[in-house]
């Protein structure tokens, strides 16, 4: 133990005087009485040359020397020396990752950075870089540790992929020539590839803990059905053994429904869920009583858009009756040189699928069908029962010359002349394709009132939804804003919290937190001019959370291998002398005790 101010211990010099006031003979008082004849006969003579008596070593002597000691020792200021992660200029670089909600390991990195923050001095400078999808620098140079600690209290994870590359670029920018600069890494390690070769003058702190998750990986608008909007969710789970998990749809905040959902140790699952929703709503899915080893990741949101418009082109023999029905489509348009989103394939060549296709009797069948014969006059005896493409069709008067006899393993028949199917569902390539086994010109289907909706509803199929979702980005990508002249810009983050955006910025960047930012317009007065809704997502990739070690080179420079602070005993020395002083003043009074009262009777 050493001594920052040793003259403090000259106070024990105050030990003589309070030594020398117990040796101290008490001086006899006088007292006036009116007659001294009752004490006739006991006359005892005492008589002292000295003033001084024997030295009586008491408890409240030895408590008073002790209690001296100690504040002579505090005034001397004893400190010794700790071992510090910090040099003579610290980058601390954090990640804030959508991993980093994982089991709480953004809870440990935040009170790890108040440690550090704390120990800031004028010899300790600390810079702090955010490593999140758009890193930023929350603090440098700074020597401040109650500024710092305010700083790092605040940090969270959000919804993103950390750009560590980036940051780390960033935190190489605060180095300086007068100050070895070292940079300390707060992170689980990232996903695999985000850094390309080991950081130099670097430690990495690693924060590892892993628990059971169940995560929305996938949530988007799917097959439209008659009248109704379907959305998509895929759930995923991180978990070691199975799990059911209820996963709850709302639609403007208002309950929409719920699907169970089973999954397997590490297993996977979509499915389609039908909400009664139209452009301008939000849709919202969330996990219910879910293994939450991350809350970030057990919601989904999406603002429903306008219908979109198909691009659809016709190759082979075509017939006006095609023609008629893609023009009467809502929604539809020719391709006008654009790449078609949708393809209609009358006749030749189906061996090669690219894209979304409606296939029509082929002369080569599609991969997953094969031909083998031909059936004339087939009469349809089946349609697939609840099949919303066939919902409310009567197909009973239709007459057809001739189909094609096709097998097709793992194809959907949705309607069939006995044992031959006629029209088929099924997916080449990834695509959907709608297959009809017949040419619609040699049968009666063009002109049956059926035709024309059964039409809509296969290109609706094919085109998956035709309500869209907008404006979906990854959480940490920035959302662009156009005011009108003389507008306020105001955002409602995710959490509820109102941000004012000052004139001239085009773009608002503190979009970590997965959700609706609602984006509004205001005129001078306060009413509002309009303004757009915007989701950021929670990135897929982060919801597996898998720790991982960024390889450094340990710093080299002398200084930054054993660096030390300087720790103070003062503090506890304080302690005990106060409650040193409570003993004695205890044992002084006698160790008074609190008196009973006496029983009334």
């Amino acid at each position: 133990m050493s001594l920052l101010a040793p003259l403090g211990l000259a106070l024990t010099a105050l030990a003589v005087p309070l030594v020398v006031l117990y040796m101290l003979k008490s001086r006899r008082s006088g007292i006036e009485v009116s007659s001294i004849r009752l004490w006739e006969g006991e006359e005892e003579f005492v008589s002292s040359s000295l003033p001084w008596k024997r030295l009586e070593i008491t408890a409240a002597l030895l408590l008073q020397l002790l209690a001296l000691a100690l504040f002579a020792l505090a005034l001397a200021r004893p400190f010794f020396h700790q071992a510090t992660l910090l040099g003579p200029h610290t980058v601390l670089v954090v990640d804030t990752s959508g991993s980093m909600a994982q089991a709480g390991r953004i809870d440990a990195a935040r009170q790890r950075l108040v440690e550090l923050a704390a120990e800031a001095s004028e010899d300790k400078l600390i810079s702090i870089v955010q490593a999140g999808p758009q890193p930023r620098v929350l603090a440098a140079f700074s020597r401040e540790a109650a500024t710092l600690v305010d700083i790092v209290s605040a940090v969270d994870a959000g919804g993103g992929t950390a750009d560590l590359e980036g940051a780390i670029r960033l935190a190489r920018g605060l180095a300086t020539p007068d100050r070895p600069t070292t940079m300390l890494i707060l992170s689980d390690g990232g996903v695999e590839g985000t850094l390309t070769e080991p950081v130099v003058d670097a430690r990495h702190l690693a924060f590892d803990a892993v628990d059971d998750n169940l995560a929305i990986t996938g949530f988007g608008t799917g097959t439209v059905g008659e009248g109704t909007t379907r959305a998509f969710v895929e759930v995923t789970s991180y978990a070691g053994g199975p799990v059911t998990v209820p996963v709850a749809i709302t639609v403007d905040g208002l309950d929409a429904g719920t699907v169970d959902i089973e999954l397997a140790a590490g297993g996977r699952d979509r499915r389609l869920v039908p909400v009664d929703a139209g452009p301008g709503q939000v849709v919202e899915a969330s996990l219910v009583a879910a293994p939450d080893g991350n809350p970030l990741d057990d919601t989904a949101a999406l603002v429903l858009g306008g219908a979109t418009e198909l691009v659809v082109a016709t190759t082979g023999e075509g017939s006006p009756f095609l023609d008629a029905l893609l023009a009467a489509t809502p929604g539809v348009v020719p391709p006008l040189g654009a790449p078609a989103d949708i393809v209609v394939m009358d006749g030749g060549d189906a061996s090669i699928v690219d894209r979304p296709a409606w296939v029509i009797r082929p002369e080569t069948a599609p991969p997953g069908i094969d031909i083998v014969g031909r059936l004339d006059n087939p009469v349809i005896t089946f349609t697939q029962p609840g099949e919303p493409l066939l919902d409310g069709l009567d197909l009973s008067a239709v007459a057809i010359a001739e189909a094609d006899i096709v097998q097709a393993e793992g194809w959907v028949p949705i309607v069939a002349a006995g044992d031959v199917p006629l029209i088929l569902l099924g997916d080449v390539a990834g695509h959907r394709v709608v297959y009809f086994a017949f040419d619609p010109v040699r049968s009666n289907l063009p002109v049956q009132v059926a035709f024309p909706v059964l039409g809509a509803r296969l290109i609706d199929w094919l085109a998956g939804s035709r309500i869209g979702a907008e404006a979906i980005a990854d959480a940490g990508v920035p959302i662009a804003v156009a005011p009108p002249a003389g507008a306020t810009t105001v955002i409602t983050t995710p959490s509820g919290e109102t941000v004012t955006v000052a004139d001239q910025v085009l773009e608002y960047a503190r979009t970590e937190q997965p959700g609706i930012y609602r984006v509004s317009y205001l005129d001078a007065a306060g009413e509002p001019l309009g303004g757009v809704l915007a989701t950021r997502r929670f990135v897929a990739a982060e919801a597996a959370a898998t720790p991982r070690s960024i390889a450094v080179t340990e710093p080299e420079q002398q200084g930054l291998q054993d660096a030390t602070i300087i720790r103070e005993w003062a503090p506890l020395l304080l302690a005990l002398l106060l409650a040193l002083v409570l003993v004695e003043w205890w044992v002084a009074f006698g160790r008074p005790r609190p008196r009973r009262r006496a029983a009334v009777t």
